[in-house]
Formats: structure tokens, C-alpha cells, sequence
């Protein structure tokens, strides 16, 4: 199948640019916030809420990386995370992961609808589907974990996929919604009386003493609270090699074509043979959005991945012509779990969110709310549960290399 010529994603091309001013000058506020995108945004708006004064800096436009280039996909199930979690951490960590989890999409859900956000927010079924019998126990099992947590969580052998499987997991009531368009809402709604988002700043330095100043090319912001929202800095060195040892960036492929089936639903599945799975309604017709072929950045073509991609689709699913291809990293903890907490071991007034595994759209909000909680109402127990410094993560990295890196 011939692919577009140039990257450029859907979600994206369906949302309109804000053109928010570049950081020119020195300001004060409350709270910095590196990175404008849902994870970031989120963070703003709750602090905001809170009555605190925010800064955003964003070094490209508003929801340009990461976000931009999702799959969509707004639920609770992150894959097979319940029963691994249980296993390695036990029940304790493993519910509050899911209560957390659970109330992040709820307020995602209640937030789209108390700021009026078109974002074309759409209720839909979540599947992790299998068509190999070997997998099916794991599936059961994951199914019983997660449904005993309290998650819309069933195991069905049936589905409206048009190959067979052997089954899935079921988590009902979830959502799907265009990230881009959602966090340029926020934005807009965070930028005024007395908070600010720029657009084009990026953060070339930054300082935590008494106060954090965050230095960009045209201005510094000099604040009580800092927030990376985004990979850490280079400045100080010293973060790029601690988080080297905490999580690591994977690419993902997505390639959309038009699509004339009935297929309702959101798939994805831990099978070689298969992928993620979105169908979607547009202005202009239906697409359907399949995801996968993940890998370490630098290791693989970008072309030959979507070429794949593009013919399971036309295999599966009858797709003749792809509209859009893209690409976007994510940063993975290598124990599964978010780092949600203190910059550095001695950090008093510098956090950092990141490590979502591919679930940022539902994680951006846990971690808003574990943030908003330690800086507004200075509860900081949300901080011990994803502390980026726990000595599980770099304990995990010889399981993360058996995937990604053999």
C-alpha cells in the first residue's frame, strides 16, 4: 500500500493551533510547569483550580509531541497491569494504583463536561484481546485481578472483531477523545489572571534553591514549585543520567485509512501478530486507527514499521487507502509503575511526572492529582506511592531488556 509522504497525525490535522506568545522577559508565579502537554496542562488546570498562579513552558506548540500522537484511548485498562502489579508489589499498591487510576478517569470525564470541551469525548468498550490459546489463562487471570479491584473488568470469548480469538478482557465504560483538542482547551482555560502558557520557550536551565527559576532564551520564571512535565532537562547534567536509570523511550507507529465496517470498540493485544485498534467517526467519514510495532528509538526505519501496519489493516479490515502515519515516543518506568514525585532525592520544591507506559492519557490525570494534593493541600502521600527514586525501577531493568532490548 502507498503511505502519505509526509508524518502527520490525525488528531492534529482535526485541531486547531492556539499561537500562544514566547516567554520575552522575567515572571513570578506560584508554580513552573515544564511541558505543555496533557500531563503538563492537567497539572496547571488543577493547581489552578487550587488558586494557585501557573506558568506553562512549552518548547514546541501546545499538544505538538507526545499527546498529539496518541492513540486516544482514555481508560483504566493498561493492558495486563493489574495482575503483574499484584504479583511484583502486592494487593495494597496494586488497589491504590486502580482506585487512583479509576478516579483520573472520572475526572477527565467530569472535566469535559463542566468546561464544555469539544473534544469529540466518546463512551466505548476497551478490549485486550488474544488469538492464541496460550494466552488465554493470562487473560482470565487479569480479568479476575482487576474485577476484584473494582474495575469494569470481564473475561468474553466473543467479539465483533472479524478474525476469531480465544478471548479478552473486558473493561466497559470507557472512552476515547482527541488529546490535542482536549489540552489546547485546558490551556486556553489555565492562560489568564495572572497565569500564562508560551508557546516556543523552551527551558535551557534550571535552578531549585529557595525559589526555582527556570532559564528559557528570552526570559527566566521564577517560582515557589517546579513541575517537569516532559523528559528532564539537561541542566543540571546530572538529571539525564539519574532517569536513564529510572525509565527508557520507546517509539510507536499509528497509520489511519478509511474504514467501512461496523467495528465499534477499542482493541489491543499482547500478540506478535496483532495490534492496537481504534475505529473512529470523522467529519469526513469513518477512519480506523491501528497502532503497534514498538521499538527502541534509533534501532528501526520508521517506514517499514507503518508499511506493516498498513497491511495488517488492508488484511484484517478491507482498508485500501491510509490518509495518515505518524509516530510518537513515550518513556517507560521499567518496573510498570508512573514517576510521579520529587526531581531529584533532595528535591523540596521540584517534581516530575513521566513514565506512564504508553497510558498517559489517563496517568497525566493521576498525576495531577497526586500533585495538586502535595503542593496546594500539602498532603504529599500521594508522592510515596509513584516516587521516581523507589528502588524497584532500576531493580527492573533486566525485565525490560528481555523485551525491548534483545
Amino acid at each position: 500500500m502507498t503511505l502519505p509522504s509526509k508524518q502527520h497525525a490525525y488528531w492534529l490535522d482535526a485541531s486547531e493551533a492556539l499561537q500562544l506568545p514566547t516567554l520575552r522577559g522575567d515572571v513570578s508565579c506560584d508554580v513552573v510547569i515544564i511541558g505543555g502537554g496533557i500531563a503538563g496542562l492537567s497539572a496547571a488546570y488543577k493547581l489552578k483550580k487550587a488558586g494557585l498562579k501557573v506558568v506553562v513552558l512549552e518548547k514546541h506548540t501546545i499538544a505538538s509531541g507526545t499527546t498529539g500522537g496518541t492513540t486516544g484511548k482514555v481508560t483504566t485498562q493498561h493492558g495486563l497491569i493489574y495482575a503483574e502489579l499484584s504479583k511484583r508489589f502486592g494487593h495494597t499498591l496494586t488497589q491504590q494504583y486502580a482506585t487512583r487510576s479509576q478516579q483520573a478517569f472520572n475526572d477527565i470525564r467530569a472535566l469535559v463536561t463542566r468546561e464544555n470541551i469539544a473534544c469529540d469525548w466518546h463512551i466505548a468498550d476497551n478490549y485486550v484481546y488474544t488469538a492464541e490459546q496460550k494466552t488465554v489463562a493470562k487473560l482470565q487471570h487479569e480479568a479476575a485481578v482487576a474485577g476484584a479491584l473494582g474495575l469494569p473488568a470481564s473475561f468474553v470469548t466473543t467479539g465483533a472483531l472479524p478474525f476469531a480469538i480465544q478471548g479478552a478482557v473486558k473493561f466497559a465504560g470507557q472512552a476515547y477523545f482527541n488529546a490535542a483538542k482536549y489540552v489546547r482547551a485546558l490551556a486556553d482555560i489555565v492562560d489568564g489572571n495572572g497565569s500564562f502558557v508560551f508557546e516556543n520557550s523552551e527551558a535551557i536551565k534550571i535552578d531549585e534553591n529557595q525559589l526555582c527559576r527556570v532559564k528559557t532564551a528570552h526570559g527566566t520564571v521564577t517560582a515557589t514549585t517546579l513541575i517537569v512535565a516532559t523528559k528532564v532537562p539537561a541542566a543540571p547534567l546530572i538529571g539525564r543520567f539519574t532517569y536513564a536509570g529510572y525509565e527508557y523511550p520507546v517509539t510507536s507507529y499509528i497509520v489511519a485509512g478509511k474504514y467501512s465496517g461496523k467495528l465499534d470498540g477499542m482493541y489491543i493485544s499482547p500478540d506478535k501478530s496483532h495490534y492496537s485498534l481504534l475505529p473512529i467517526d470523522t467529519a469526513d467519514g469513518r477512519l480506523l486507527l491501528v497502532g503497534g510495532e514498538s521499538h527502541l528509538p534509533g534501532i528501526k526505519r520508521s517506514l517499514p514499521n507503518q508499511q506493516k501496519l498498513a497491511e495488517y489493516a488492508q488484511k484484517h479490515f478491507g482498508i485500501t487507502e491510509i490518509l495518515y502515519r505518524w509516530k510518537a515516543m513515550d518513556y517507560l518506568a521499567y518496573d510498570s509503575l508512573p514517576l510521579i514525585g520529587k526531581l531529584y532525592p533532595w528535591s523540596k520544591h521540584a517534581y516530575v511526572v513521566g513514565g506512564f507506559k504508553k497510558w498517559g492519557l489517563n496517568l497525566s490525570m493521576v498525576a495531577a492529582n497526586i500533585l495538586a494534593e502535595a503542593i496546594a493541600n500539602n498532603d504529599p502521600r500521594g508522592l510515596e506511592l509513584f516516587s521516581p527514586h523507589r528502588l524497584s525501577a532500576p531493580a527492573s531493568i533486566p525485565k525490560a531488556i528481555v523485551k525491548y532490548f534483545k
